[in-house]
């Protein structure tokens, strides 16, 4: 590592063993793959930490130090979100095109799949000079782990201000709600 690159991960926002962990020693360990093997992980962490709505999902992507997630459009079969913040303007000042954000990409992904019950798949959509731009598409004629039938359970997600009646985790089998929503 070099001089400048131990500097600016130490006095960045998302420290040094964050950045390290994440921008070198991952990168190193997975070489080529690097891009498509965080998407996996990013999917793993949300299965970890399934939340139930979109309010939830902005505050766990914040709290997880990924950066500040804003939805900026959706329709029945894709949502567009933008990842800003000081983490994600750093890491694209400092690597540019190489910066992966396949965890990013993989965390959405599984969450929409959780919150949806369809399968999703994402990926960037449009990079900025200080933030990205992540596309989530969803298939809501295929249902997400049809061959499984486990129980989901969301995780309460501690937002400022909230009172312990919001605080209860929240249970659903996501392809089952589709199919109930279909018949209507």
């Amino acid at each position: 590592m070099s001089q400048e690159r131990y500097d600016q991960l130490l006095h960045s926002h998302q420290g040094l063993v964050n950045g390290t962990l994440r921008d070198v020693i991952l990168p190193a360990i997975l070489g080529k793959e690097t891009d498509d093997m965080l998407y996996w992980i990013g999917k793993d962490l949300a299965r970890q930490y399934p939340v139930a709505t979109h309010d939830d999902l902005v505050i766990l992507t914040h709290q997880l130090g990924l950066g500040d997630l804003t939805l900026q459009r959706h329709d029945k079969v894709s949502q567009v979100w933008r990842l800003a913040g000081p983490i994600v303007n750093e890491r694209i000042q400092r690597d540019k095109e190489q910066t992966s954000f396949g965890l990013e990409c993989g965390f959405l992904a599984q969450q929409t799949e959780f919150q949806l019950g369809t399968v999703a798949e994402a990926r960037i959509n449009d990079r900025h000079r200080d933030s990205v731009d992540i596309m989530v598409q969803n298939d809501p004629k295929t249902d997400a782990d049809n061959e499984r039938s486990e129980l989901v359970t969301f995780i309460h997600v501690d937002a400022p201000g909230q009172t312990e009646t919001e605080a209860e985790p929240k249970k659903r089998r996501p392809h089952l709600k589709k199919k109930k929503n279909a018949k209507k």
